[in-house]
């Protein structure tokens, strides 16, 4: 009888350490997801930053806006993740970002914040970003 219910225990603590692992393996995936995404925005790979994290239903917006930011000659210098909170029960996150950018012909650095928001698609096991880019 003991032995059936240390086996139970051990097997209940094997289930909540993986499902432990589980939210921080999603947790860390977001925060690489959203460092890689500003990075590409940051180094004018709209494009490619848009086809990588931008949700497939909004794909085709972004590419748009996009193409008109590249129009506009905006030029990014830097940007900042101010936070980014994890909501495990919804597998979401929301980011708080900063870029600092002008738009030639102009060379005065203007910055915008901007609130991403992000969902986990569990069907390509990566996260996605579902708002589009930041108003500049």
């Amino acid at each position: 009888m003991m032995r059936l219910v240390a086996k139970g225990i051990l097997c209940s603590i094997c289930l909540f350490l993986t499902a432990c692992a589980t939210q921080i393996g999603l947790s860390e995936g977001l925060d690489r997801s959203v460092k890689a995404y500003n990075r590409m925005v940051r180094w004018h790979e709209l494009d490619s930053a848009v086809m990588t994290y931008a949700d497939s239903e909004q794909r085709e917006e972004y590419l748009k806006q996009a193409d008109a930011l590249k129009k506009q000659g905006l030029s990014i210098t830097d940007f900042r993740i101010l936070s980014t909170r994890y909501l495990p029960e919804k597998q979401s996150g929301d980011v708080v970002a900063e870029f600092d950018y002008f738009i030639l012909p102009s060379s005065r650095v203007k910055t915008v914040s901007h609130r991403q928001e992000w969902v986990y698609r569990k069907n390509s096991h990566s996260w996605k970003l579902i708002n589009g880019l930041p108003p500049f």
